[in-house]
């Protein structure tokens, strides 16, 4: 079992293939300490991947877009699983998880970004109540992600003060990709967690990053 290629653009295929392979094969999950993994870690969270690439490139049909960008999310999380279950082992993972959350959450945002008018480009298919279906189920996975990202906000004694930063930096980043698919209660469980992390942070750099979040959220902001 072999890593996939760090030299060149990853499609869908290349995260459930590394996905399968740890899952399975008991290939080890790269991680940026090790010599023989880091460049696979940094490929596997590159911005230059081909779902992400095209999923951003607005001057691509909607259609190419969401095509290549939908496959990636379920291997996707099942890479931040392996990663979370062997970083509350223990492990010392959680740079690497906290990168790939906030990667998932960025994937997830351009998704839901682009899903209404790919799905309103379907409204003649035979199929288009699948559509309709499929779409629900993708805003309901995204909100979970982003929910799942406030929340290891409270694993402070998982995360470095820089991976917490990183963290928080990505749920304020692609929070206006989630602001349509929050409903009021989300808003609030959200604004209740996020009070009683503040409440809790000494530190004054986090403390700020953490009430930037929360505002955002509450009031619907856009981060500039």
């Amino acid at each position: 079992m072999s890593y996939p290629p760090d030299d060149e653009a990853w499609n869908s295929t290349h995260y459930d293939a590394l996905a399968q392979r740890i899952e399975t094969g008991g290939l080890a999950l790269p991680t940026l300490s090790g010599a023989g993994t880091k460049l696979v870690f940094e490929r596997m969270v590159s911005i230059d991947n081909i779902p992400l690439r095209v999923g951003l490139n607005k001057e691509i049909a909607i259609t190419l877009r969401f095509q290549k960008l939908e496959p990636v999310l379920q291997p996707l999380h099942r890479l931040v699983t392996l990663y979370s279950n062997e970083t509350h082992k223990g492990k010392p993972y959680a740079t690497e998880l906290a990168r790939l959350m906030v990667y998932e959450t960025k994937a997830a945002g351009t998704l839901l970004d682009i899903s209404e008018p790919y799905l309103a480009n379907l409204q003649k298919d035979k199929r288009y109540q699948y559509h309709v279906d499929n779409m629900k189920q993708i805003k309901s996975d995204a909100r979970q992600i982003y929910i799942g990202l406030v929340q290891s906000m409270a694993e402070t004694k998982l995360y470095s003060k820089s991976d917490m930063l990183k963290i928080i930096g990505g749920a304020l980043a692609e929070l206006p990709s989630y602001h349509p698919i929050f409903a009021e209660q989300d808003r609030a469980d959200l604004n209740q967690r996020l009070a009683q992390q503040i409440a809790k942070t000494t530190d004054q750099e986090l403390k700020t990053a953490l009430t930037e979040l929360r505002d955002a959220i509450e009031h619907r902001r856009i981060p500039t």
